[in-house]
């Protein structure tokens, strides 16, 4: 595999497993495959439908790296693709919170016969997380016991972490080493060459209109420590900022998106208030049924700051304005769109209060 070339693993989401797995509803599960570059490569070897029924050899398997890598959504496609590929089941899926959780609530219940059946008798075990059982060392030595009785059975663990597990501070010795008897893999950040890639699968998903180019010049302006899903996010404040050409401001993107990485992003509320204190209105008007003219003006200001500066959807703008619904807020944005094509004083005022809020 060549330093440019990408491949994909398709992805799946079972709702049954994105119920436990509270990782698979967040902006990491990005697209309906996953997609590897050169730094990834050895998940080809991985995945490998020749060798994927012989999986339990390489058990436990710990994939290992940063938030975001897409560790969850890999472990979860493994254990299925094992699973139709040999045809047992059941498969347990659980956090290694819940793994504690579901522990203590068995002893309590007296109840630890059911827990043993689902965790210790189960055909492939996948725990999302185990980092989060470090500090709990009952639930540790359960999950020894569990290793110990899967492995006998030829039964495959799959575990994720953010460190290897040698690594992990107060990982008990005996959890430590049965961890580490198996395969641990790290997964690492994308590099340039799938982040083109995935960038241009989420503007196939997300708005095909975009400039590629762009959106590969926004990227890389952000640097290579930039977490994987936060393309999502640049993709769709891309898809709020542009033209009807494709084209976007880069700047203005990669603001908004570093932002959200330093964990200081506009709200609706921010964006709200500094509307209301600029035109002198109040917010509880905003917020509210009023019709007059100076109001309406300051709401659909708002509106079009907050699709543009955040990543709120319509619907999410219109719950802070009193609950109005989808089409409400798009008329408004339109409406407000056209004024500003028009509207020398209202296009100033927006400009300005763009370059406030990011300043903030």
């Amino acid at each position: 595999m060549n330093s440019s070339a990408t491949s994909k693993i398709p992805l799946e989401q079972p709702a049954s497993i994105r119920r436990l797995l509270p990782n698979l509803d967040g902006p990491g599960w990005m697209l309906p495959y996953y997609v590897v570059g050169y730094e990834n490569r050895n998940l080809l070897h991985l995945f490998d439908e020749s060798l994927i029924a012989h999986l339990q050899h390489r058990s436990p398997i710990v994939l290992y790296g940063d938030h975001g890598t897409g560790k969850t959504a890999l472990s979860v496609a493994l254990a299925i693709l094992w699973s139709r590929t040999t045809g047992l089941r059941p498969l347990t899926f659980c956090t290694g919170s819940s793994f504690a959780e579901d522990h203590l609530a068995a002893i309590e219940s007296d109840d630890l016969d059911a827990f043993y059946h689902r965790f210790r008798q189960c055909k492939a075990l996948v725990v999302d997380d185990v980092d989060s059982i470090a500090t709990k060392p009952v639930a540790q030595r359960e999950l020894v016991q569990a290793l110990d009785l899967l492995g006998q059975a030829q039964a495959p663990v799959l575990l994720t972490s953010t460190k290897l597990p040698v690594s992990l501070e107060s990982l008990l010795p005996a959890l430590s080493s049965r961890l580490s008897a198996g395969l641990s893999l790290r997964i690492h950040q994308p590099a340039s060459a799938t982040q083109a890639a995935i960038l241009e699968g989420l503007a196939e998903e997300i708005d095909r209109h975009l400039k590629r180019e762009l959106l590969l010049a926004c990227s890389e302006s952000l640097g290579s420590t930039v977490p994987a899903t936060m393309l999502k996010n640049l993709v769709i404040i891309a898809h709020q900022n542009r033209y009807a050409d494709g084209s976007f401001n880069v700047e203005l993107v990669r603001q908004l998106v570093m932002q959200m990485i330093d964990g200081d992003s506009l709200t609706i509320a921010d964006i709200a208030k500094r509307v209301a204190r600029t035109l002198r209105v109040k917010i509880s008007d905003m917020r509210g049924s009023t019709r007059q003219a100076h109001i309406v003006r300051a709401r659909g200001l708002a509106i079009v700051l907050g699709r543009r500066l955040t990543h709120n959807s319509l619907q999410q703008i219109g719950e802070y304005f009193g609950g109005r619904d989808h089409s409400t807020i798009l008329h408004a944005h339109r409406k407000t769109e056209s004024a500003l094509l028009a509207d020398a004083e209202l296009a100033k005022a927006l400009s300005d209060l763009q370059q406030e809020l990011l300043q903030k």
